[in-house]
């Protein structure tokens, strides 16, 4: 009897060790399957995004006239209104990934030549459900995770043809690593300035996106590719 019964007790201490077992195992997937923490999501909002000398503006003065703008002051920021129409800037959001949102700008010119001049803001929202920071910006497929991050002295050039020579000057506003709560927007603009080596009779066309990282996951590497 004590056999049958030492036997049947370690059998049932086994099957209690399994259990137990099992139990903490399904509790840990459980526990697993509870943690979430939410869609990291971002956009371009299409309403606020702006442009100087928008192609089918009117000829005329002012930022809502269709005169070129020049950069007269380069290579110090700003610009002075001619009183010529002979270039235009286009801006499309597209949506790249077919999820609703547009997340890259398409920025188009036509007609342009050295020196000419547009200013471009648009606004960054956050339709995710977690805080979100701007982790870098790309800029026809080129990445930077700065912009401008000293004194603004001169800005990023860029080769759209690759010829081997610049073709546009970009001055960014800086807005990279701005923590963005859900339903939150941050304000981004840059300068365009179209170069001497620019061709000639081209339109000039590239593309911008972003990467947004979760909020506490944000760095810089110390040599941006």
């Amino acid at each position: 009897m004590n056999r049958i019964h030492a036997t049947v007790l370690a059998a049932l201490l086994i099957i209690a060790g399994l259990l137990l077992g099992a139990s903490m195992w399904l509790n840990v997937l459980r526990a697993n399957t509870y943690v979430d923490t939410g869609e990291l999501d971002w956009e371009f909002v299409r309403g606020p995004t702006i442009w100087l000398d928008a192609c089918g503006l009117q000829p005329g003065p002012g930022p809502y006239g269709g005169n070129d703008w020049n950069a007269t002051y380069l290579p110090s920021p700003g610009a002075l209104q001619l009183d010529k129409d002979v270039g235009c800037t286009n801006v499309t959001l597209i949506d790249s990934d077919g999820d609703g949102d547009r997340d890259t700008m398409n920025v188009t010119l036509y007609n342009v030549y050295p020196w000419y001049y547009t200013h471009i803001a648009m606004k960054v929202h956050n339709d995710g459900s977690i805080p979100l920071k701007i982790w870098r910006v790309i800029i026809d497929g080129q990445y930077y995770y700065e912009l401008n991050e000293q004194v603004l002295q001169q800005g990023v050039e860029l080769d759209l043809n690759n010829d081997g020579a610049a073709d546009i000057l970009i001055w960014w506003g800086d807005n990279f690593g701005v923590q963005l709560h859900p339903c939150q927007s941050a304000d981004i603009s840059f300068d365009l300035t179209v170069l001497q080596d620019a061709p000639q009779n081209t339109v000039l066309s590239f593309t911008i996106s972003f990467q947004a990282v979760q909020w506490n996951e944000y760095s810089v590497p110390a040599q941006s590719p």
